[in-house]
């Protein structure tokens, strides 16, 4: 997968690109069994934190182009 892109002339700080899961994820957390997380395919994920949270769970990702709808012309 790719890295997160920087944008430029945002403080700095790194902005991920919003990506769409491929397939179903899921998974109990194991260490104490207190949560039962899910994600369903097609879902459109942009918060940096969440998205490398499931690349490191191995949750299949797809690149989303653009999220903005067109704007009707007037």
């Amino acid at each position: 997968m790719a890295r997160p892109r920087k944008v430029q002339g945002e403080g700095g700080g790194e902005i991920a690109a919003p990506v769409r899961l491929v397939r179903d994820h899921g998974y109990i957390e194991p260490r104490f069994n207190r949560g039962r997380y899910h994600w369903s395919a097609g879902e459109i994920i942009t918060s940096p934190e969440e998205i490398a949270h499931l690349r490191e769970r191995g949750a299949e990702m797809e690149p989303v182009e653009c999220l903005e709808q067109p704007r009707a012309k007037t």
